[in-house]
């Protein structure tokens, strides 16, 4: 029992000491933690106010080397230049060190990536421009913009049956069928109310002044029962009393089926007003306070489709083009795109042995 004690506080001690230790140690990597948060903490704080103090300190100084530029631009580019060598010869002596010979070769590596980069834009740049080009001059040669021909009409109520004439200073493409729209304003006035059936005519005139096509259509006012026009005059009571809205009808006649032979185009177009056959000569003809006519060829099937998805079909083709230029650059001038550097080279040319090198090794082998 006696000899046991001592043992038994050695042990005490060393376990005491051990548990100091060991306090010390997570009391050294508490305060390692806490003063790494802390330079952490005051560091972006610096950073903050630095770049807030940039900001601020950042409009005077633009605005004053405007004002230096406009008023004495030499002056202002001699400073210019002169700023960037200095930065040109600090960078070169810092590079020059010994111990900063790694940054300038990562500065180097970088400034190479960029400029090869630039170099891979630009010719991606010039083949899509290419691409583009050459899709907008298949388009042009596939669709023709169609003949749209849109006059006012002025008629001429000197004669029995009113008419208008419309010069065509374009030529239709030849077979092409035409369509015809003649939009006529009409008050609603009694004499319109009771006058009934008239007629629209128009006439495709030669040079010459030959019928070429007559296409007739009639047309009447749309009928409205006196309780309904009295339920719609009320509604539309402020707008007709301000003279936003006045009681008109519009009458929209399309008139189709004419195409023009290669042989004598149409020059000119006769719209005329023609009365009922039960009334007297200058009688049945209607008041009008505006008229108008919409001349346009119609395309083939093919042309159809072809001119209303011309956007979608250039852009389909420039892809297309632009794909197979990158897959052909790539597979015969690979070059041009991905360019080889000197460290590569070097590497095959150490490396891997040439054609010249194999041909030999195999003709040594074979003998």
């Amino acid at each position: 029992m006696n000899g046991e004690k001592p043992e038994t506080l050695a042990d005490t001690t060393i376990t005491d000491h051990r548990g100091d230790d060991f306090l010390r140690e997570a009391t050294s990597k508490d305060w390692s933690l806490l003063g790494s948060l802390a330079t952490l903490v005051i560091k972006s704080i610096e950073f903050q106010v630095s770049l807030m103090l940039t900001f601020i300190k950042f409009p005077p100084c633009l605005i004053h080397i405007c004002l230096s530029f406009v008023t004495d631009p030499y002056r202002t580019m001699r400073r210019g230049r002169r700023y960037l060598l200095s930065k040109v010869v600090e960078l070169c002596e810092f590079g020059l060190k010994d111990d900063n010979k790694h940054v300038l070769k990562a500065v180097r590596r970088l400034a190479l990536g960029l400029l090869w980069a630039m170099h891979v834009g630009i010719v991606l740049f010039a083949m899509l421009a290419f691409a583009f080009m050459v899709s907008g001059f298949v388009i042009t040669c596939l669709t023709h913009e169609p003949l749209v021909v849109k006059e006012s009409l002025s008629f001429d109520y000197t004669k029995y049956s009113p008419e208008a004439y419309v010069p065509i200073t374009r030529v239709n493409t030849p077979n092409h069928r035409t369509e015809v729209s003649v939009s006529m304003t009409l008050p609603e006035s009694e004499y319109n109310r009771n006058l009934g059936m008239f007629q629209v005519r128009v006439d495709f005139l030669s040079e010459n002044g030959q019928v070429l096509a007559t296409s007739r259509r009639p047309c009447m006012l749309r009928f409205r029962t006196e309780p309904i026009r009295l339920v719609q005059t009320f509604i539309k009571i402020v707008p007709l009393v301000s003279g936003y809205v006045s009681e008109t009808q519009t009458l929209n006649l399309k008139l189709k089926g004419f195409a023009e032979k290669d042989i004598i185009g149409t020059a000119c177009m006769k719209v005329m007003i023609e009365q009922r056959a039960e009334l007297r000569r200058g009688a049945g003809i209607p008041e009008i306070y505006d008229a108008s006519l919409l001349l346009k060829s119609e395309f083939p099937f093919l042309k159809s489709i072809i001119w209303k998805w011309r956007r979608t079909l250039f852009v389909w083709i420039s892809m297309n083009l632009f794909i197979t230029e990158l897959v052909c650059v790539l597979v015969f001038y690979m070059c041009v795109i991905i360019p080889r550097t000197g460290g590569q080279r070097t590497q095959q040319s150490d490396g891997a042995p040439s054609g010249s090198n194999i041909s030999n090794l195999i003709c040594s082998g074979g003998k």
